[in-house]
């Protein structure tokens, strides 16, 4: 009897908080006004000109992202723009990295974006990111549940590459990343990204760039057979040697070979040799450039002095030769005066 007592009383407290906890649940998404257009739906609270914003750019972008990775789909996409960190956190209801400001739940068709305002990245452009994301969502509708097996660093280099995302942070991570031999090799990227945020950066980085190397390498269409071959259930590996004729392996050591050739030039003039003995010259030149000028000025100066104790000498007269023209100039007057 007892426990039949417990187990009502526990009931109808449940009951109690879902009755409490639901008006505030359907406050929170009462709160989300939504633009629905032919691909997306984009949810947004007060923002409405961003909101505006990203569905233009996304539309925009839809056919040609389906293009160029062969995946066409016919499932809208729905984007939740969150105008404060606290909505973002609320929404994604997953711990993010401080640094992100954007998260794709592809096989949902789901998106989450953060006023890039309010990212630690001021610069971070909104085009770039729901372009980002958007890549994210379509490549994984394509492949489907196979998406666990491809490796993170193609899955984000495909999202960088896609929306153009390389600017002068990435290029510089790379160019550091690879004069100072610390590329972090790509089976180390294959399942998760680093957590330091340089690191994260050069993961970011090397996504892009091994990317960029197997497009022009083997061309476009390896990257979009690669998609397909992926999409029917062929493991990472099989699917890229299919289209390239070259296992990861290899094209990573030929990919790192290009940085090096790429980046040699800075690479010797980052050698402490080269940095002291280039510092020493450019001192040198500096010093006797220094020492000329001032040899030419002291020389100008020289030569003024001396036109100016000429003019002097020239305009000086001796007191007796002052007399004697006085005296003349008297005779002469007296002459005259006889005259």
């Amino acid at each position: 009897m007892n426990f039949k007592k417990i187990l009502y009383f526990a009931k109808f407290l449940t009951i109690i908080v879902i009755v409490a906890l639901t008006p505030s649940l359907c406050l929170y998404a009462d709160n989300w006004s939504i633009i629905e257009s032919d691909h997306f739906l984009v949810r947004y609270i007060q923002d409405i000109k961003s909101a505006q914003e990203i569905q233009k750019i996304a539309e925009v972008f839809f056919p040609e992202v389906t293009n160029s990775l062969g995946c066409p789909t016919g499932r809208k996409i729905d984007i939740w723009f969150c105008e404060t960190r606290k909505e973002f956190n609320r929404t994604t209801n997953a711990p993010i990295q401080d640094w992100a400001a954007g998260v794709a739940y592809p096989l949902q068709a789901r998106i989450v974006i953060l006023d890039p305002a309010l990212s630690e990245y001021k610069r971070l452009d909104l085009e770039r990111l729901v372009k980002h994301e958007i890549t994210h969502v379509v490549f994984g509708l394509c492949i489907g549940e196979n998406l666990d097996n491809v490796p993170r660093w193609f899955n984000e280099g495909i999202a960088m590459y896609e929306s153009d995302d390389w600017g002068y942070g990435n290029y510089w991570a790379i160019l550091t990343g690879t004069i100072g031999n610390s590329i972090i090799p790509l089976f180390n990227i294959s399942e998760n990204f680093p957590n330091r945020e340089y690191q994260v950066r050069l993961a970011y980085a090397e996504s892009y760039s091994i990317i960029s190397f197997i497009s022009k390498r083997y061309g476009d269409e390896a990257i979009k057979g690669c998609i397909r071959e992926l999409a029917k259930g062929k493991n990472f590996d099989e699917a890229l040697a299919s289209v390239t004729g070259a296992n990861i392996d290899w094209i990573e050591g030929r990919w790192l070979k290009d940085l090096k050739k790429r980046y040699k030039w800075f690479s010797l003039f980052s050698s402490g040799l080269v940095l002291w003995g280039g510092a020493t010259f450019i001192l040198w030149i500096a010093f006797f450039r220094r020492k000329w000028k001032n040899r030419k000025i002291i020389k100008q100066w020289e030569n003024e002095e001396r036109g100016l104790y000429r003019l002097d000498f020239e305009n000086e007269k001796e007191p007796e030769e002052l007399d004697d023209q006085e005296e003349n100039q008297e005779e002469l007057e007296d002459d005259e005066d006889d005259k």
